[in-house]
């Protein structure tokens, strides 16, 4: 995760890479099987983060090590 910083949560990671896939939140929650408001929440840092499991399924889809996603 070169360049992003230490200092963004799990949450803003998985915005940012989100992004720069060009995928909405309904598209990337549509793909992970849950709804845009938890997406959207975990994204905000209003829910806690999602379990490792969902966050290397998160990594799968997004193309990226589950490091990055970690921090």
């Amino acid at each position: 995760m070169r360049g992003l910083g230490d200092h963004l949560s799990i949450g803003e990671r998985i915005a940012f890479y989100r992004k720069r896939r060009g995928y909405t939140q309904e598209v990337l929650a549509g793909l992970v099987g849950y709804s845009t408001d938890w997406l959207a929440k975990i994204e905000t840092g209003r829910r806690k983060p999602p379990r490792i499991d969902m966050l290397a399924e998160l990594s799968r889809i997004l193309r990226l090590p589950l490091g990055d996603l970690l921090g």
